[in-house]
């Protein structure tokens, strides 16, 4: 017989597993440090390769400028300017970038704890399905011979 409890709380696994399940399982699989590390170095990566090449775009387009400051000898001041404007990106980056990977690891934490729950209690309706076994039984008797024979 099909509980209807029991299909609600498959659902909502099924459910889950499809919109939040497979990337939490993901997540989960790394330490919270760990996890935190490994998103603070891709935005590190990605920060530094976006700056690098809007810098070597812009310094294309104004090649006339840089010349210029070549000539003039005011390139290190300037270079100087976009070294402070990158360390200042950098950490604005990585602050925020630590702190929205922590507050994810402990979403996804409290997601699979309500997930371990519900597998639990679907363990349970299983378990007492077991216990209900109304399956028939051997029933020892004695034969003609006094010998116990298991029907």
């Amino acid at each position: 017989m099909i509980s209807e409890e029991k299909v609600k709380i498959m659902t909502e696994l099924a459910r889950y597993e499809k919109e939040y399940g497979k990337r939490d399982f993901y997540i989960n699989r790394y330490q919270k440090e760990d996890y935190v590390r490994l998103e603070t170095i891709k935005v590190i990566i990605s920060l530094t390769v976006a700056f690098l090449g809007t810098m070597l775009v812009l310094a294309v387009f104004q090649m006339d400028l840089v010349i210029s400051l070549l000539r003039r000898e005011r390139l290190t001041l300037i270079l100087l300017g976009v070294l402070a404007a990158y360390l200042l990106l950098f950490f604005i980056y990585t602050h925020f970038a630590k702190k929205r990977a922590e507050r994810e690891y402990q979403e996804v934490e409290v997601r699979i704890k309500v997930y371990d729950k519900r597998l639990e209690e679907l363990l349970r309706f299983y378990e007492e399905k077991e216990k209900e076994d109304d399956s028939p039984t051997i029933i020892s008797e004695e034969n003609e011979d006094g010998e116990f024979v298991n029907i």
